[in-house]
């Protein structure tokens, strides 16, 4: 079970305000991690649940939140208290938080901090969602993708670096420079261009990029239920893949590349 330190803030210049309550959940059985779900409840105007977040340093991650008929706010911070991301109001059969990145945060232990709206209470569930790092994220969309092959009587593609390369840069500079999705880049240069750079030496090649999916699944979903990027990802001329990923940090707005090539 769980354990409750209960601390009892008081603005001594108002006298009369309503004591804060903050109850810290230290037992690990009660952590957010990716094989449990999490149901509580807020019972009284000003209390905050803090809940650990079992996830490694290098893993990308979100939160789900189930909150029918609730206000609940859920913000992420450091042990230190310091917001990863901001207190957002979450109330839907099932919203879910930006995708965090975790590159900024290093090492630090996080955790989940839930209140409600003022003069709200009532139940909450959430649920860790964790993509894994960046390799684990590649393995998933090509899996996925050559999962959609197969069943076509399609040869799986082959992952290779020099791909992953290239797609990697073209998802890092539609984050970092303007935010934008298109397959040439803001200099002009097509993804050929981007392939040369990375000495990958090609005979055909096909992209597909997307934005603002929160999985593997998701995108390849996206991809499939467009006839475009259906036809690119389901091509016969094709041999090996790569896969670009990338999140803005300060939105949690994901970008996806999906390279795909027949080496000379």
């Amino acid at each position: 079970m769980w354990s409750c330190t209960t601390l009892k803030l008081e603005n001594h210049s108002k006298p009369g305000l309503d004591q804060t309550i903050l109850c810290y959940l230290m037992a690990m059985s009660f952590s957010l991690s990716k094989k449990q779900k999490i149901r509580d409840s807020l019972r009284a105007s000003g209390e905050e649940l803090l809940f650990p977040i079992d996830v490694k340093a290098n893993h990308y991650f979100t939160l789900n939140i189930k909150a029918r008929a609730s206000w609940p706010l859920v913000s992420i911070q450091t042990q230190s208290g310091e917001k990863i991301l901001d207190s957002s109001t979450y109330n839907s059969d099932l919203a879910h938080t930006p995708l965090i990145d975790p590159d900024p945060i290093g090492n630090q232990p996080l955790f989940a901090k839930v209140s409600m709206q003022a003069a709200h209470t009532g139940r909450f569930m959430l649920k860790l969602k964790n993509l894994g790092d960046l390799d684990d994220i590649r393995d998933d969309v090509i899996r996925i993708t050559n999962k959609k092959r197969r069943k076509r009587g399609l040869d799986p593609l082959t992952g290779d670096s020099l791909l992953h390369e290239a797609a990697q840069g073209h998802a890092d500079e539609m984050d970092s420079f303007g935010r934008y999705l298109g397959h040439d880049s803001a200099d002009g240069r097509d993804p050929g261009d981007r392939m040369d750079e990375v000495d990958y030496e090609w005979r055909t090649y096909r992209e597909n990029v997307a934005s603002g999916q929160r999985s593997a699944k998701e995108v390849v979903k996206s991809w499939m239920n467009s006839p475009g990027h259906r036809k690119n990802l389901l091509s016969e001329d094709i041999s090996e893949i790569g896969i670009g990923f990338a999140v803005d940090d300060q939105s949690g707005s994901s970008y996806w590349v999906q390279k795909f090539a027949a080496p000379l």
